[in-house]
């Protein structure tokens, strides 16, 4: 499948997550299933998602407060795209936001607001801050399991008795 594919299939996939025919987890499934050399194909999307849409801004109503937010941002996943394409997604309980620094795109059922350039950059920080801390973690944990592993082996050998 080429780019242009991937495009339409990401953009269907949106309008009918919006319409309610096709489930979250489908919408999420794809966009994770982009490669890490395909950020611009993210950046795209954001860009045919951005027209159009309602630009969100600080003298509008929100429903949701400040604490609202950082529970739902504080819940989020998040996958990144490496430079020279850089994007991320964050996947929230209620939301799935896409952002590339410059633009982005707060998703939920039935709504899709634009963001400002500056939460969309704050944003893009937070995806790749989130990423960078789970591969951290899971390195310290592959080499505690490496240690405990190598322990548990030279504990065993020793423990075994001669012939004699």
């Amino acid at each position: 499948m080429d780019e242009s594919q991937d495009m339409q299939t990401l953009l269907e996939l949106t309008e009918n997550w919006h319409g309610g025919d096709v489930g979250r987890t489908e919408l999420v499934s794809a966009l994770r299933r982009v490669t890490d050399d395909s950020g611009e194909l993210i950046r795209t999307l954001i860009t045919q998602l951005s027209r159009g849409a309602k630009r969100a801004g600080h003298g509008e109503e929100h429903a949701e407060n400040t604490d609202a937010w950082r529970q739902e941002l504080m819940a989020c996943r998040a996958r990144s795209w490496p430079y020279p394409h850089s994007a991320g997604l964050l996947v929230g309980p209620h939301v799935l936001i896409l952002t590339d620094g410059d633009q982005g795109v707060l998703l939920r059922a039935g709504r899709l607001r634009v963001l400002t350039p500056s939460v969309s950059a704050s944003l893009l920080l937070l995806c790749q801050t989130i990423v960078m801390a789970q591969h951290s973690l899971d390195g310290k944990i592959v080499g505690q399991a490496r240690s405990q592993r190598i322990e548990s082996a030279s504990t065993s050998l020793s423990e075994i008795d001669p012939i004699r």
